[in-house]
């Protein structure tokens, strides 16, 4: 192999594909950044085996071959290098790395013990706006669940209702459900009308994607065993396996009788709960929230510290009543919401809170109450 490349344009790729090579990897070649020519570019392939990444980067190629090299190292190494023309070329069991006055060599492994990363053959089956994609990924993800001992809670599912994608999320005590809607492709995605994704895989997408420059698709093909998804533009392949299990059925979850919506100024309320969770923090994240005559007041209570309480003007419709939640759900969601106004809808103490942005159908967030005494 030898080939020519910028070191910015390497230093990107190989900061991207490092994101999905793990510390604690149980074989040492999963420690390597795969380096192979195709079709006059630098495809650089990285795996932690429950996701994997194909990149590819523009490059002059002189002689074709493929090599793996440890990529933290070399990651440090081309990063540290100065603006300009970056040389590789592969002799024997090493990398040869010229760049101006800078020299360096590294040990190899051979290319035949890295695993196999799948890779398109065709066009993708479908293809997504990235921007609709992006914004559903960051009001949904966040509300998976960080237990490994329940994996369909840490995934994300992805639901095909005629013309809509919807992706849901819960982690048992909250629930996010984001539409995107006329999707007239959405069809084609096969006879799996339902895919579980790991909800980390999902957040790296969106991050990886978003560094992307003048793609406003991506591409999605599920592969013909049908247990892996392969996200896809025209410089990256991100490829992650798919939960196998029976995600709770969320629908069920959303209660149908809220006798009090109240609407408030979403910066207002994010100040508000913020200010309220230093209170919570030592007293199990409990906010309680009472509505009643176009007030929202919002308290904690702490025994070492004290209490604090906030009064807020709202727009209410129904009777009011008296709810607890968890802090960091609450913030959580605001933090999601991109909107100017948000919706708050409430039966008794006992049954879940539903929050959406205001005069947005599309997007619903379910927080389950904290039993409280009074």
């Amino acid at each position: 192999m030898k080939v020519s490349i910028l070191q910015e344009n390497l230093a990107k790729g190989l900061n991207t594909i490092n994101r999905f090579i793990t510390t604690k990897a149980q074989l040492p070649i999963l420690n390597n950044v795969l380096i192979k020519t195709d079709q006059g570019r630098l495809k650089l392939s990285a795996t932690n085996l429950e996701t994997g990444i194909n990149f590819w980067l523009g490059a002059k190629v002189e002689e074709e071959g493929e090599i793996c090299v440890p990529a933290k190292n070399l990651t440090e190494y081309i990063t540290s290098l100065p603006a300009g023309k970056v040389d590789l070329e592969m002799k024997e069991s090493l990398l040869k790395i010229n760049s101006g006055s800078y020299q360096a060599q590294f040990l190899t492994s051979p290319s035949v013990e890295f695993p196999v990363i799948p890779t398109l053959e065709k066009k993708a089956e479908i293809n997504l706006s990235f921007k609709d994609l992006s914004v559903a990924v960051a009001q949904v993800a966040f509300a998976a669940s960080q237990d490994e001992g329940r994996p369909v809670l840490t995934g994300v599912l992805l639901k095909v209702k005629k013309q809509s994608l919807f992706l849901v999320a819960t982690d048992g005590y909250r629930l996010s459900v984001k539409e995107i809607k006329d999707l007239k492709e959405i069809e084609k995605i096969g006879q799996t009308e339902e895919l579980l994704i790991p909800a980390r895989a999902l957040m790296e997408v969106g991050k990886i994607m978003s560094n992307s420059e003048n793609e406003s698709t991506l591409g999605l093909t599920i592969t013909p065993k049908n247990n892996q998804i392969i996200f896809s533009t025209s410089e990256v392949e991100i490829i992650s396996r798919l939960i196998e299990g029976k995600f709770p059925d969320f629908e069920k979850i959303i209660p149908e009788k809220r006798k009090t919506k109240i609407i408030i100024d979403t910066e207002s309320l994010l100040q508000a709960v913020r200010t309220t969770s230093i209170f919570a923090r030592e007293a199990a994240n409990i906010i309680k929230v009472e509505v009643s005559d176009s007030k929202m007041e919002i308290s904690a209570n702490n025994p070492q510290m004290g209490e604090n309480k906030i009064k807020l003007e709202v727009k209410t419709e129904g009777e009011g009543g008296k709810i607890a939640f968890n802090s960091r759900y609450l913030l959580d969601f605001l933090s999601s919401v991109k909107t100017d106004l948000v919706s708050l809808e409430i039966g008794d103490a006992l049954n879940p809170g539903v929050f959406s942005p205001a005069n947005d159908s599309s997007y619903l967030h379910v927080i389950m109450p904290i039993r409280v005494q009074e």
